[in-house]
């Protein structure tokens, strides 16, 4: 394990307000990990959440990057950041703690747009998964045969929980599987305009068909658990952290990949175009690419940090949870989504506002 941030460099933090203006999803600042880290540095943590990339990319457009000093969007949303000036260059000499990143979890941002023209714009924060979450006392799902295709079950009529744009892509998967769309059509959708019109168009239209089969749209963490908490959802595709946090309170669900791939995502930690207080978001990125701090980030959260050892810093109850949702091969179906480009986000888009209306 990497020793604790030398007082020394902690210290710098000081040259500045002593605050950080953090910009993060609604899960992502568990009082545990804001107490930890005020108590290591001194500095104080201000968070303004968000639920959705969307939300985070038009409110860091509409500011141009300021009013934040750091954001955590989604790797596969960084090009995006970057084409309308959202985000800062990264200095890796600031990060003495940077090799703590697995390796792997670098190239892949790397290749997703985190980096580009040689500079880094965003680095790997944490990852996580959508997958099929269900209510235990009602659903019975075994690993190696459940499927994408299961929320869509007669029997879930009316108690089925998932969002727009998740729904197609995951709705796409399942057809190929079934032979309903070509193999790898989801997959070129992120770069054929072609076959993103075959593969998300066919699948818009069977969740249009079948619309009944939904109780409602989950947006973030709070829609997820009160979509089975409060609404009755039996089954539906959510992120695996909202799952996570319900069962760690003894509450009756569980968290699965499907034989299709668990949808895998990469968050992000990356500085704002506008940053005001460099020396403060330096720290805390470096600070949190200690082991100890990816156990506090996967245990409050329930996502899966990429600092390596974070595993020999987490609860039985997080050990517990990745075992059950990912057994057998599943780490290795796991589907990395691709970048998402101007086009491909504009084209989404219609086809949501053309479910959602429908």
């Amino acid at each position: 394990m990497v020793g604790a941030i030398a007082p020394a460099f902690v210290r710098q933090a000081f040259s500045s307000s002593g605050e950080l203006n953090w910009f993060t999803w609604e899960d992502y600042a568990p009082q545990p990990l804001i107490d930890r880290f005020t108590k290591d540095t001194d500095i104080k943590m201000n968070v303004t959440t968000y639920s959705s990339n969307e939300d985070c990319l038009n409110k860091l457009k509409a500011s141009g990057g300021k009013g934040w000093d750091m954001a955590s969007p989604s790797i596969a949303w960084i090009a995006a950041h970057v084409d309308n000036g959202n985000l800062g260059v990264l200095d890796p000499n600031k990060l003495p703690h940077l090799p703590n990143i697995f390796p792997s979890f670098m190239k892949t941002s790397a290749e997703l747009g985190a980096q580009r023209d040689g500079k880094w714009y965003a680095l790997p924060y944490d990852w996580g998964t959508e997958a099929l979450a269900y209510n235990t006392d009602h659903v019975k799902l075994v690993y190696g045969t459940a499927s994408f295709g299961d929320i869509w079950k007669p029997e879930y009529k009316g108690k089925m929980l998932c969002r727009q744009r998740s729904s197609m892509l995951t709705t796409g998967l399942w057809m190929e599987r079934e032979g309903k769309l070509p193999a790898g059509t989801m997959r070129k959708a992120y770069d054929d305009e072609a076959a993103f019109d075959l593969g998300y168009g066919t699948a818009a239209k069977y969740v249009i068909d079948n619309k009944t089969q939904i109780v409602n749209w989950w947006k973030g963490t709070a829609d997820t658990q009160s979509g089975f908490e409060q609404d009755g959802a039996l089954i539906g595709e959510t992120w695996d952290g909202p799952i996570f946090q319900l069962k760690n309170q003894g509450r009756p669900y569980n968290y699965l990949a499907p034989v299709e791939g668990a949808l895998t995502w990469f968050d992000s930690i990356a500085l704002t175009a506008g940053a005001a207080n460099l020396d403060q978001a330096y720290t805390f990125i470096n600070w949190s690419l200690q082991p100890e701090i990816g156990g506090i980030v996967s245990d409050n959260t329930g996502y899966n940090s990429v600092v390596q050892g974070f595993d020999q810093h987490v609860a039985a109850s997080f050990k517990k949870n990745f075992a059950d949702a990912y057994p057998g091969d599943a780490i290795d179906k796991l589907w990395v989504q691709g970048t998402e480009r101007p086009w491909f986000l504009a084209k989404r888009q219609a086809l949501v506002d053309k479910i959602s209306a429908a």
